[in-house]
C-alpha cells in the first residue's frame, strides 16, 4: 500500500503542476528590431535644431499570467546607431545673432538609446476569435548622443524621462494560426531630465509634462508548438515642452567671466519603424 501511494502522490503532484502552468504560463519574447528617428527642436515657432539617421537595436519581454485575464509584464529594448545634425551656430563677438538654422551640419553623431518598464495587463474576450486587452504600467526610457567623439571640443548629451503608460489592444484571431493585435498607448512624464556634459561639469535641467503615444500593428502566427513569430510595424512619438533654466558660470572669448543660461527648447521625436520577435 505505501509504495503505491508515494508513485500516486508524485504523479499527482506532477499533474497539479502541469495544470498550474497551463494557466499560469511564462511567455519570453525576443527580438530585433530598426526605425527611422527625427528629432527637431523650436523656439518662438522656429525650427532650430533637428536630429535624424536609424538605429538598430535586441528588444526583449517576458509575460507571467496569474490566469485567463490578469499578467504582468516586463520589456525592454536596446538600440544604437548614428545621427546627423542640422542647427545653427550660438551667438558670439564675431556674430553676435548667430547663424540661422541649417547652417551648422554634424554627420554620423553616434546615438545610444534602452527603455524598460513593467505593465499590468487584463484581458477579455469580447468575441470568439477577438480579445482586448487593458494595459497600465511605468517605465524609464534614456538617449544618449555621444557628440564627443566625432569633435573633441563639443559635449554630450543624455536624456532621461520616467513615464506612466495606459494602452489598449484587440488581439484578433484569423485562419491557420495567424493573428494582427492592433495597440495604441499614451505615455505621460513623471519625471524628465536632460543633462550636458562640460567636461567636469554637468548642466541639469528639468522637463515637464512630456507626452508620448504608441501606435503598433503586430501580425503574427503560432505554430503547432504554440511558439510565435510576429513582424511588427511601429510608430513611437514624444512631444516635451520647454525645460526650466540653469545658469552657469563661464569665460567668455575676452577671458571674462560671464553667467551662461542654458535651457532645452520644446521638442519632438518621431520614431517609424519595424520589429521581428519569437514568442515562447
Amino acid at each position: 500500500m505505501k509504495t503505491t501511494m508515494i508513485p500516486m502522490l508524485i504523479i499527482g503532484g506532477l499533474m497539479t503542476a502541469q495544470t498550474a502552468f497551463a494557466t499560469a504560463p511564462l511567455d519570453v519574447s525576443l527580438g530585433l528590431e530598426t526605425h527611422e528617428e527625427t528629432y527637431r527642436e523650436y523656439e518662438d515657432g522656429r525650427r532650430v535644431m533637428q536630429q535624424k539617421g536609424r538605429l538598430y537595436g535586441l528588444n526583449a519581454a517576458a509575460q507571467y499570467h496569474f490566469n485567463d485575464a490578469h499578467s504582468v509584464k516586463l520589456e525592454g529594448r536596446y538600440a544604437k546607431g548614428k545621427i546627423d545634425y542640422t542647427g545653427g551656430e550660438n551667438p558670439s563677438k564675431e556674430n553676435p545673432e548667430g547663424t540661422p538654422y541649417g547652417s551648422a551640419h554634424q554627420k554620423d553623431v553616434p546615438r545610444r538609446a534602452y527603455d524598460v518598464r513593467a505593465v499590468y495587463g487584463y484581458q477579455k474576450p469580447v468575441r470568439s476569435n477577438v480579445t482586448l486587452i487593458g494595459e497600465a504600467g511605468i517605465g524609464h526610457r534614456a538617449l544618449r548622443d555621444l557628440n564627443s567623439r566625432i569633435d573633441p571640443e563639443d559635449y554630450d548629451r543624455k536624456n532621461e524621462t520616467t513615464y506612466a503608460q495606459i494602452g489598449v489592444e484587440a488581439k484578433v484571431a484569423l485562419a491557420n494560426g495567424l493573428e494582427i493585435s492592433p495597440k495604441i498607448s499614451y505615455n505621460h512624464g513623471i519625471r524628465g531630465r536632460q543633462y550636458s556634459y562640460f567636461g567636469d561639469d554637468t548642466i541639469t535641467l528639468k522637463q515637464h509634462h512630456a507626452k508620448g503615444v504608441e501606435v503598433e500593428l503586430p501580425i503574427s502566427r503560432t505554430r503547432g508548438n504554440q511558439h510565435k513569430i510576429s513582424y511588427t510595424p511601429y510608430y513611437r512619438g514624444w512631444r516635451v515642452p520647454v525645460s526650466d533654466t540653469a545658469y552657469r558660470i563661464e569665460k567668455d572669448e575676452d577671458g571674462d567671466d560671464v553667467i551662461a543660461a542654458y535651457s532645452e527648447p520644446k521638442n519632438y521625436t518621431h520614431e517609424f519603424g519595424v520589429k521581428l520577435q519569437y514568442t515562447f
